[in-house]
């Protein structure tokens, strides 16, 4: 009995997990098709081939779908990452993180720069935005705590920590998509940033000179583009 009770339950989450997706799938054609402008809900519903009102079954409104589709995009890149850290140092690790999500966004620039421009400002606290920033912050600022407990790094406040580690990456992370650095300048800039930001110093640890960060910052002051 109890088995022929729970196999309805089951096969309606199963066509509600797969209508959410396919809603997913269907907003991110129609972004590539008309971008953020042409992105309505009846439009999404219609190419996922459901009705408009089901839309609403599974999202509050566009945003929250955009915040998901982000979010996905972001946590597959996320868990790459701390799945394949490297023994080294503090620095080291946060960039290694920061250069699988760079990676990813530089897959889809296009999508990406539609994703964070129509979730930037969209606030939604129990949302999947909130707790990705919420698991990530918490790796921070045990990376930081980690190093300074190894005598890697000075002491920081993690809030502090985290607020300039996150200001950084983003930062790089949108002049990147705008055309005005590379990967490998991303990398480099973020690189000799965090070594400033911790230790004083924009040299990598064993070398004689830093990375070349410098003239890099300098092009992306000026305006100009990476080669």
């Amino acid at each position: 009995m109890s088995e022929t009770s729970t196999r309805p339950t089951g096969v309606r989450q199963e066509r509600k997990r797969r209508t959410r997706q396919a809603l997913l799938a269907a907003a991110r054609r129609v972004l590539e098709r008309r971008g953020m402008a042409g992105l309505t809900t009846r439009e999404v519903a219609a190419e996922a081939g459901v009705a408009a009102g089901t839309f609403f079954v599974h999202f509050a409104d566009l945003a929250t779908l955009v915040e998901t589709l982000l979010d996905e995009h972001v946590g597959q890149a996320l868990d790459t990452a701390l799945r394949t850290l490297p023994d080294g140092d503090l620095v080291t690790r946060l960039v290694h993180v920061a250069a699988r999500l760079y990676e990813s966004y530089d897959r889809e620039p296009e999508l990406s720069r539609q994703y964070i421009s129509a979730s930037l400002f969209h606030r939604h606290p129990d949302g999947p935005t909130e707790r990705r920033m919420a698991e990530f912050r918490t790796w921070v600022t045990g990376e930081f705590a980690r190093a300074a407990g190894a005598g890697e790094a000075p002491e920081q406040d993690p809030a502090l920590a985290f607020t300039a580690y996150f200001s950084l990456y983003f930062g790089v992370l949108v002049a990147g998509l705008r055309g005005e650095l590379d990967r490998d300048g991303q990398v480099a800039l973020l690189e000799a940033s965090l070594r400033r930001l911790v230790h004083g110093t924009a040299t990598v640890p064993g070398t004689r000179s830093g990375t070349g960060a410098e003239a890099v910052a300098a092009r992306v002051a000026g305006g100009g583009r990476s080669a």
